[in-house]
């Protein structure tokens, strides 16, 4: 059995901190306020899984239809945000893990509904991607993935990290991670490719 079917797999952490910069080598995406999720689907299932592997996929029923917005079988990292007054609010995913009572959560997922966020693929059809590089992922992850309220891909930016975590800053937004271009993806471990930005002084 592979790590698909086995749920072996592990998110990749950030293993650095650093004011904020710019340099070409990197990519720079927003860092949302959310719950870390690798999502395993294929045509008839969704399989949401936290940090710890706990599978909290029954405490999201909004999401799962999210096998109908991509194309093959995969495994996806990103973060699950619930939004509120536009911007994303910890305090209400947050609330949502620790519901128990089913019809308490459908409530609150038809009012509050959460949305994925996917920012690297790391599994399609049969094969595993983490030794292709970032680049490469990117580019399976939009042709994979379709869309909609429930399911976004996280855009990236160049040459302006600085200024991308300043705007964070303005729209009260969690802040910006840095990854650099060409690296690959680390199971369950800590990388100095992806660096978060912290607070200047």
């Amino acid at each position: 059995m592979d790590i698909f079917e086995n749920r072996e797999a592990r998110a990749m952490l950030i293993a650095d901190q650093s004011k904020p910069f710019d340099d070409p080598n990197y990519f720079y995406e927003l860092k949302f306020d959310g719950i870390r999720c690798l999502a395993y689907i294929t045509k008839d299932d969704v399989d949401l899984r936290n940090k710890r592997n706990k599978n909290i996929t029954s405490l999201f029923p909004e999401l799962l239809k999210l096998n109908l917005q991509v194309n093959s079988r995969c495994i996806l990292d990103g973060e699950i945000i619930v939004m509120r007054n536009g911007t994303p609010d910890f305090f209400e995913v947050q609330k949502r893990t620790l519901m128990t009572n089913p019809f308490k959560i459908k409530l609150q997922s038809s009012r509050l509904p959460a949305t994925f966020v996917t920012y690297d693929i790391i599994y399609v059809g049969d094969k595993d991607l983490v030794d292709l590089s970032l680049e490469e992922r990117k580019v399976i992850l939009n042709q994979t993935v379709k869309e909609n309220d429930r399911i976004a891909i996280s855009k990236t930016v160049e040459n302006h990290g600085v200024a991308l975590f300043n705007l964070t800053k303005q729209q009260g937004l969690e802040g910006v991670v840095a990854k650099r271009k060409g690296s690959k993806y680390f199971y369950g471990k800590r990388s100095k490719d992806w660096i978060k930005f912290k607070e200047i002084g």
